[in-house]
């Protein structure tokens, strides 16, 4: 699918599924619901793309697609649905732009959700893999933050000679759990952007920010 053409972004939501929608296996609109919104959002964006995902699908993105769409079947995640979101930039000289991925992953129980967020390691692969998006992975280091609800991630890794910053906040919300994704190659990025956005989408929901993962 092409996916990994192109090293311009430090998130790509996998925009090229887009491509791939008309033989989607799972139908992810009922969680559009919990993606995130323009109003959601810190500054100007634009929404790139939306779309449904499987297992499968979020599996094949990594580096060993074969292990990961096994471990997420035995995970029991269905599907999920993402909306990719670019920030719009005023006029040239124009800064690297903030990207935003915002994804609902499906489980079959919610069990599963808490255990799936619960495993995720502090390591490169897993926190790349862990979302329908593209990060390089060369000369990469990841860590866990401190959260007040869920669990958060940075992973920062070489782009040529650009440093590329991403942070990734997992919660899980009954069977499903809730990703921000928070990336760009100028290092204006913050744990706190990830952090407000979900802050902003659970106030829209009217729904605490609270996490079964801890």
């Amino acid at each position: 699918m092409g996916i990994r053409t192109s090293l311009a972004a430090p998130l790509l939501a996998a925009a090229v599924l887009a491509g791939c929608q008309a033989s989607a296996r799972f139908d992810g609109t009922p969680l559009d619901r919990y993606l995130c919104e323009a109003a959601d959002l810190p500054f100007d964006f634009m929404e790139q793309t939306r779309g449904d995902f499987t297992a499968a699908d979020l599996g094949g993105l990594s580096r060993e697609p074969e292990a990961r769409k096994a471990e997420y079947r035995a995970a029991g995640m269905e599907g999920g649905r993402f909306v990719f979101w670019k920030q719009s930039l005023p006029r040239p000289p124009f800064e690297a732009p903030v990207n935003v991925v915002c994804q609902a992953l499906s489980f079959e129980s919610a069990a599963q959700a808490e255990a799936w967020v619960a495993g995720i390691t502090a390591e490169p692969a897993a926190i790349r893999d862990s979302g329908l998006l593209w990060a390089p992975l060369d000369g990469s280091r990841a860590e866990e933050l401190p959260s007040p609800a869920g669990r958060l991630f940075r992973l920062e890794a070489a782009e040529g000679d650009a440093r590329v910053t991403l942070y990734a906040l997992h919660e899980a919300r009954g069977n499903v759990v809730l990703s921000v994704f928070v990336g760009d190659r100028d290092g204006r990025t913050e744990a706190a952007t990830a952090l407000a956005i979900a802050a902003s989408r659970d106030a829209r929901l009217g729904e605490s920010a609270t996490s079964g993962s801890r």
